[in-house]
């Protein structure tokens, strides 16, 4: 099953084609995101790519394969490789025939895969052309193409780059978008995901893990950062609290020490 690796996270991308492309303006609907680098899910072991928004208020993460992750870490530290790659050898052929890329979107979101456009000029003819994100965002770096992501994508799958995390006893805590709980096979409507643990808190003893999602507090729902506070807060005079958290496609119970 795999978890999210503690990333500060953040997100997405669609475009309708326009004349704007020629000037490397995102299309309507899109918004422009930048790579900020390749992050390692701790418990799946799966490369994560994280895209940014240039005013560094949203992200969005993107589980790629392990190949794609290395080609894009390499554009990223500018490694060039002793003989050509897969992506390198595509691109060299798009040069020879003179065809441009112009922008990489991120169009969709359908059964947890994210579903990618390459944006090709050829003389004065605009094509597209179905593409995976990873394979996309490679040729965008090569290229210095901009990568568009459908703001749809950015409001629904992205992360806050803005809100702090939510912090008590030793728990931060995030948001849980529909892609996160996808990814950890969340079926439930509500929580919050431990983004992490503070080491040496009542939480790490109590057991509360990274990647868990915290769905009740004292058998109340949980369904946001700022409701897992007032939650916490409310509960001055307590010393022990029980939480429900969903784990490795089960629930069960912590009972939680609270500090004085």
């Amino acid at each position: 099953m795999r978890r999210v690796a503690k990333v500060g996270l953040a997100g997405g991308l669609l475009i309708a084609l326009s004349l704007a492309l020629a000037g490397n303006e995102p299309s309507p609907g899109f918004i422009e995101m930048e790579v900020k680098g390749v992050r390692i899910d701790p418990v799946a072991q799966s490369p994560v790519v994280i895209l940014v928004d240039k005013g560094e208020r949203r992200a969005l993460p993107i589980w790629v394969g392990p190949s794609e992750a290395g080609a894009i870490e390499r554009e990223l530290k500018n490694v060039a490789t002793t003989r050509p790659m897969t992506h390198d050898l595509f691109h060299t052929v798009l040069g020879r025939l003179n065809a441009k890329v112009k922008e990489v979107k991120v169009v969709a979101l359908r059964e947890q895969t994210f579903y990618g456009t390459l944006v090709l000029m050829l003389g004065k003819e605009l094509i597209e052309i179905d593409a995976r994100p990873s394979d996309a965002i490679v040729l965008a770096l090569k290229s210095k193409a901009p990568i568009s992501v459908a703001i749809q994508l950015v409001e629904s799958q992205g992360l806050s780059l803005e809100k702090k995390l939510g912090e008590r006893h030793g728990i931060r805590v995030q948001e849980l978008t529909p892609l996160l709980a996808s990814q950890f096979k969340f079926k439930g409507k509500k929580g919050v995901l431990v983004s992490e643990i503070i080491a040496g808190s009542p939480a790490e003893t109590a057991g509360v893990k990274a990647g868990d999602i915290i769905t009740r507090v004292q058998a109340k729902e949980v369904g946001s950062v700022e409701e897992f506070e007032k939650m916490f807060d409310g509960l001055k005079d307590a010393k022990r609290v029980l939480i429900s958290v969903f784990r490795d496609d089960k629930m069960m119970e912590v009972d939680l020490p609270l500090e004085p």
